[in-house]
């Protein structure tokens, strides 16, 4: 720079020097003919100004252009004696040496994730929101919809209307399951959304997952559990039963099949025949109701969803269940959020609350400090109502088992409780989990 000042400084002295130079010669003395001389020398240095001047702001011109154009093509020679030139262009070819580095490397992650995104197993598409116009689709969104290329949103729906509405309207970070058939295959598609904000605007990025084999082995085991429940429950009575049957039958039948004089038999057999008929009625009776909530647990009725605050909902059923939790000795503790609010169906969620408390309640039977706790908060955009207990907590074994229906591990148990409320609360679109330690108590979450 200080190079740079001391070369326009001498141009413009010398510029000054032969100007007043010539005008001197020309006015006082007879040397008229110097004074042309040294007017040819003033403008031939003022022309060198100009000229160094203008090649200086053309190199940045042309170098900050390249820029803007994301132009790093341009070369400054580093050969020049003059040292200022030296500088600046070493520092023009530092610089773009620097973007041309930075461009590659741009390419190469370009290339690298894109590479990615094409290879990867799951169906991506990416499309832009303003336009809806599909810029990204990678081979398993291909082979998925059976299309080479998809245009829009649009095309999607006209593959399946419902999955086009779903792509439109879900949120980043949202997730929702869909059943399509495309080429005449049942799928069930796991939807997830992702939105990112590009220079042009928001870009929303969509993948599809393919869950129905998951899902397939997943109800095959549910249902493996669910038999075996069955079988045990129907063995405990069909076995008594058949057993039962068998001894009136031989009470009442001689050795050839026919029936006996039953005024003959004494009054102890009258007793044991009057017993086991009374025993065969109850057991069918309880095989008959097993089975109604049975029919009970597989329809659940639809929610009628309002506006509800979370606050009055806890008060509601802690205050009900108050009373019986004193009498047991045991402290139930109640803190809500009051403003919260969830669009809900009050009663079946009260329900809900009601089966965890008492299923609290009965596990801290013989805990004499035993304590629940009832707590509302607000965690990632989503409502949580959680019961927690000091009881004794739940083994791994039968944390897999609990909310199969009729699975119980209580004498009076029905085994529906924890069963109908998971589907009360699938009912919800929500999630109710359980997170529990042997010896560290119990939590169950709702989750709105």
């Amino acid at each position: 720079m200080n190079s740079f000042r001391i070369k326009i400084g001498v141009r413009i002295s010398l510029v000054i020097i032969f100007g007043f130079s010539g005008i001197y010669v020309l006015t006082q003395t007879y040397f008229w003919l110097v004074s042309i001389w040294l007017f040819l020398f003033m403008s031939i240095t003022f022309y060198d100004l100009i000229r160094y001047i203008e090649r200086s702001k053309r190199d940045l011109s042309n170098f900050l252009l390249g820029i803007q154009q994301n132009d790093f093509s341009n070369t400054y020679s580093l050969k020049r004696a003059n040292k200022l030139d030296f500088e600046l262009n070493h520092a023009y070819t530092t610089i773009i040496n620097e973007f041309q580095k930075l461009r590659r490397e741009k390419e190469s992650n370009y290339h690298f994730l894109q590479a990615v995104v094409e290879h990867s197993g799951i169906p991506l598409i990416g499309y832009s929101e303003g336009n809806l116009e599909i810029t990204l689709m990678n081979g398993a969104a291909k082979e998925l919809f059976k299309k080479p290329h998809l245009t829009s949103v649009k095309a999607i729906s006209r593959i399946d209307p419902t999955l086009g509405q779903v792509v439109s309207r879900l949120e980043s970070g949202q997730k929702e399951l869909v059943k399509v058939v495309i080429d005449n295959e049942l799928l069930n598609l796991s939807v997830i959304a992702k939105e990112i904000k590009l220079d042009e605007g928001w870009y929303k990025l969509i993948s599809f997952q393919n869950i129905k084999t998951e899902l397939d082995e997943k109800e095959i085991e549910s249902w493996q559990k669910l038999i075996r429940v069955l079988t045990h429950e129907i063995k405990n009575s069909a076995i008594p039963i058949s057993t039962l049957t068998e001894v009136i039958n031989q009470m009442i039948t001689d050795e050839t099949g026919e029936l006996r004089d039953l005024s003959k038999l004494d009054p102890e057999d009258l007793e044991d025949l009057k017993i086991g008929i009374r025993t065969v009625q109850k057991r069918s009776k309880g095989l008959v109701s097993f089975v109604n909530a049975y029919g009970q647990l597989a329809k659940i009725p639809e929610p009628s969803i309002k506006k509800v605050n979370v606050s009055n909902l806890i008060k509601e059923v802690t205050a009900l269940l108050q009373h019986d939790y004193q009498k047991n000795h045991i402290k139930l503790n109640a803190s809500s959020n009051e403003s919260l609010f969830i669009h809900v169906d009050a009663e079946m969620i009260e329900q809900v609350l009601i089966n965890l408390l008492k299923n609290a309640r009965e596990a801290l039977h013989d805990n004499r400090s035993g304590e629940v706790t009832v707590q509302s908060y607000l965690k990632s955009h989503q409502t949580i109502i959680s019961v927690k207990d000091n009881g004794p907590g739940i083994d791994h074994e039968t944390l897999e088992q609990i909310f199969i229906p009729f699975y119980t591990t209580k004498k009076e148990g029905s085994g529906i409780g924890l069963s109908l409320s998971l589907q009360i609360m699938r009912a919800h679109k929500g999630k109710l989990k359980v997170h529990s330690q042997p010896g560290k108590g119990t939590t169950f979450d709702l989750i709105f």
